[in-house]
């Protein structure tokens, strides 16, 4: 699609088109720049551009770009030729109040190639244009311009765009209908009136996902598949950086344009060197910038000269000082503003097996071709990948080393491996994870056919991970695990574990169920594998221990045949004991066949002496037809262990989020805008202001009224009606009956007074008031609380209330929004949710009424971004509905979501 936006100006950019023009409102004041606006974004062509807000200082690059424009082009935009714009409409253009009046431009290198606009109508709506110039058309710089002026016109309560189209400029009326909104068209005088409201919905946001997709695959493939490469850096010594780049593509057979740059020769053995990036001819698809970091900038600026589209940048560049880490950020903003993409610094680089084979990389060979991809971050890390699969003989398709993957990540890698047939399994070693949220929404949707093991990072925080910029969470590390167990991915601990899953389900692909049979030549052993295998909670249909340790390999071959029948196993463990005498190579080879041609895994536990193992290891590594083989019951239960989870990973939740049409967005953004607090601070909102915001969401607060003294505290029961609650607002004590803050099950006025009377006495050192409160049903207190955590964005956890589950860590965390099977599923996940199933005689709790309790705050959370923290405590789940009994909320300015509801590329100026 075309993004031809010249027909749809807004009201005021039709009058400045006018001949004659009346004379309009002077232009505003210039507001506080909104610095968080800006943002680098992935545009489909594979490149990148710079989006921020308009400033008065740019009148001179907007009369540019209008100049550049077409005769046509600028006659659609304005309705009139307009050869040059006005002195007075550059002012009205670029001064803006970004609130009512908002402008964004879209940069590369100091050229203006689009902008975006809204000016508010009414309270609620705004006029919304385009205009993209004429050479950039087609790279999807209107659907981009299109979620940033949504974004920030929903930070100011407008919730609809209008639009004016001519009825012959179908792609622009395509830009709005493909975005997914629910667009309404009327016909009036010769023009399309357009209104659709711009709150984010499940196609809209899909939409999106598919868009970014599209993109960042196609920034991959352009670096990962280069038709000409170039190598800035080179040197006469062999084991330099340059050089060993340089024997890499030389080893690999690449047959594309290769260029180098060296300062100290003219030839490298046998290949032509320039003295300068200026002298090789343009473009080129990759440049490798083997520097030092001082020397990146300069070459950045030179290759973007000759129209170099992806940089590798192998060296690393003391991330760990603070003026490494401002190199880093200058060096990810200039390659960006070039509109070029970034791997690295300190990438071990990029290979790729098989008939068009290519090794960008400090590897000294590449791997065996096979349907394995392999991703790692640090250059230390690659190479223990690399190491690993070797030494396995593991086939791998491609293999690439992000580094500091301070421009492109894992999560761009993974959407190019996304369209590639020719790959089975995914290994991924992670450090650090710059953007979780938008990683599980890429793994969930990759996982439906695509097994995806992943080494966990140790953490989530940048502390013994130099170079790596990502946001400190807040959460504990099982949070992230739960997060990512969500998400379907199999989670190794240790790179030999990942390694092992890897190697084990791109040799057989994943087992077709979960039943596991054990087979050993010897008792102990057996006993061995069904501990290890029921530690790891394998469901285990046949456990035989009873197959003859014997020297005639036949012996074990016709157990293997018994149990690898049909409808029996889908994976077998076989634990051998080697008798040290007969062929036991070609006993393997024997059961891999039988294994094969019926169509269950295997994976062998082979204790012998070292000679005739490393026969064997060194037969596996060499045949992929082989099984996996290992030493000792466990390693082989793990592989298998993993294997199953791949095969058994969580079918992914393909349910439409749940929607509640009773939500009152507008609402609840007034309520937010009237309290929010300054840039650093936090505010608690009071009972009252928390209760508005809970009804705009559905979530009613049992009423409560202050009971300063006991005849207050009678009257405010006789409004709320008996029986009632009488508690302390104290933060710590409110919740706690067995600090006295509580007192329950009040029935009259009589029991009321006393009740006040001794919480006077007993909470003395307490100044804070009481209230009272209806009472809920009986039934289970759960709590339910939500956090804008900086890594993973808005985050919702969930436990049954009290001090136990909080000292034994029994809270389920959850990213929203949520479909109703997601709600459930958390609902579900704690362990001493089984309450809520009714134990010991007591009625079930409506599950399901705490799950509508599930999505309404996951609405919330993901609605308002300032909003801090929430906390639902308790919610009480009776045998009919859930009562949210206590509540408290605090805001705090928005921050930067790293996967919100407008596409942008994480680093550089994107924050």
């Amino acid at each position: 699609m075309a993004d031809r936006h010249g027909p749809f100006p807004s009201p005021s950019e039709r009058s400045a088109g006018r001949r004659s023009r009346r004379r309009g409102a002077p232009a505003p004041a210039p507001a506080a720049y909104p610095a968080h606006w800006e943002a680098d974004i992935a545009l489909r062509d594979g490149s990148a551009a710079h989006l921020r807000p308009i400033l008065p200082e740019d009148a001179d690059a907007l009369q540019d770009f209008h100049v550049r424009q077409s005769e046509h082009s600028r006659y659609l935009r304005f309705f009139a030729p307009m050869p040059r714009l006005s002195p007075r409409d550059l002012e009205r253009f670029t001064v803006v109040d970004h609130h009512d009046r908002v402008a964004l431009v879209v940069q590369r290198g100091e050229e203006i190639i689009a902008v975006g606009r809204y000016d508010r109508t009414s309270p609620e709506e705004a006029e919304v244009a385009f205009n993209v110039s004429d050479a950039s058309q087609g790279t999807g710089l209107a659907s981009v311009l299109l979620e940033h002026l949504a974004a920030a016109a929903r930070e100011v309560g407008i919730s609809v765009f209008t639009a004016e189209v001519l009825p012959q400029n179908a792609r622009m009326l395509s830009v709005f209908t493909d975005a997914g909104f629910d667009v309404r068209r009327v016909l009036d005088d010769g023009v399309v009136m357009v209104t659709f409201r711009i709150d984010p919905t499940a196609r809209s946001l899909e939409v999106m996902a598919e868009r970014e997709h599209r993109a960042e695959a196609r920034a991959m493939e352009r670096l990962l598949h280069p038709s000409s490469v170039l190598v800035v850096g080179v040197s006469t010594r062999a084991d330099s950086i340059g050089g060993r780049v340089l024997s890499a593509l030389e080893g690999s057979g690449w047959q594309g344009d290769l260029h180098l740059v060296s300062r100290d020769a003219f030839e490298v053995r046998g290949h032509l060197a320039r003295p300068r990036i200026a002298d090789v001819p343009g473009p080129v698809d990759l440049a490798v910038i083997a520097l030092r970091p001082e020397s990146w900038l300069e070459a950045i600026e030179e290759c973007a000269a000759i129209g170099v589209r992806s940089v590798l940048v192998p060296t690393e560049g003391h991330t760990d000082s603070v003026e490494g880490r401002r190199r880093q950020r200058e060096l990810v903003a200039e390659v960006r503003r070039h509109g070029m993409r970034l791997l690295g610094p300190g990438s071990l680089g990029v290979l790729r097996t098989g008939e068009d084979a290519l090794s960008v990389s400090l590897s000294p060979r590449l791997p065996r071709p096979g349907t394995a991809a392999v991703a790692g971050q640090s250059s230390a890390l690659g190479a223990m990948l690399l190491a690993g699969v070797d030494e396995r003989g593991t086939g791998v398709h491609e293999f690439v080393a992000v580094g500091n993957r301070a421009d492109v990540s894992l999560n761009d890698v993974l959407q190019h491996w996304e369209d590639d047939e020719r790959i089975e399994v995914i290994g991924l070693a992670l450090e650090t994870m710059g953007n979780p949220r938008k990683f599980t929404r890429i793994a969930r949707r990759l996982t439906r056919s695509t097994p995806v093991v992943v080494l966990r990072p140790p953490g989530l925080r940048v502390s013994g991970t130099p170079g790596h910029d990502v946001r400190e969470s807040s959460l504990p590390r099982r949070a992230l695990d739960q997060v990512l167990a969500s998400s379907g991915v199999v989670q190794a601990r240790t790179v030999d574990h990942l390694l092992d899953v890897v190697d084990a389900v791109s040799r057989q692909g994943v087992p077709k169920g979960p039943r596991v049979a054990l087979l050993s030549n010897t008792a102990a052993l057996g006993a061995s594998l069904r501990g290890a295998a029921d530690e790891a909670g394998l469901q285990i249909v046949i456990d035989d221990r009873n197959v003859p340790l014997a020297a005639d390999p036949r012996v074990m071959q016709r157990a293997l045949t018994a149990v690898a029948g049909p409808d029996r196993a889908d994976l077998i463990i076989a634990g051998v004991i080697d008798p040290l005498a007969g062929d036991h190579l070609g006993a393997l080879r024997e059961m891999a066949t039988i294994a094969r041609h019926s169509e269950v895994a295997l994976v062998v536990c082979l204790v012998s002496e070292r000679s005739r193992f490393q026969e064997v290891h060194e037969a596996v590594r060499e045949d992929l037809a082989l099984p996996p083989v290992h030493v000792t019951p466990a390693l082989a239960v793990r592989a298998a262990a993993g294997m199953l989870a791949a095969a058994e990973r969580p079918a992914a939740d393909r349910e439409e989020l749940a929607v509640r049409e009773d939500v009152d967005r507008a609402a609840a953004r007034r309520i937010v805008e009237r309290h929010l607090p300054p840039v650093g601070e936090r505010v608690t909102l009071d009972l009252e202001t928390t209760r508005a915001l809970l009804a705009a969401y559905g979530l009613p607060l049992l009423p409560s009224l202050p009971a300063a003294d006991a005849e207050e505290a009678v009257r405010a029961a006789s409004t709320v009606g008996y029986p009632v609650a009488l508690k302390s607002t104290d933060p710590v004590l409110r919740h706690r009956a067995d600090l006295g803050g509580v007192r329950l099950d009040i029935t009259d006025a009589v029991q009321l007074r006393h009740a006040h009377a001794r919480m006077r006495e007993d909470l003395s050192f307490s100044s804070a008031p009481l209230e009272v409160q209806s009472m809920a049903p009986t039934g289970v207190p759960m709590v339910v609380r939500s956090v804008e955590d900086p890594s993973l964005g808005p985050v919702v956890s969930l436990s049954v209330a009290g001090d136990a589950t909080d000292l034994l860590e029994d809270i389920a965390y959850a990213i929203p929004p949520f479909s109703q099977r997601a709600a459930r599923e958390l609902v579900d996940a704690p362990a001493s949710a089984v309450k809520l199933s009714g134990e010991r005689g007591l009625p079930p709790a409506d599950r399901d009424a705490l799950a509508d309790v599930v999505v309404r705050t996951g609405l919330l959370a993901e609605d308002v971004p300032e909003l801090a923290s929430f906390e639902l405590y308790p919610v009480v789940v009776a045998r009919e509905g859930a009562f949210v009994v206590g509540a408290r909320a605090e805001l705090a300015p928005a921050p930067n979501r790293t996967d919100g509801a407008r596409r942008a590329l994480l680093g550089g100026r994107s924050g």
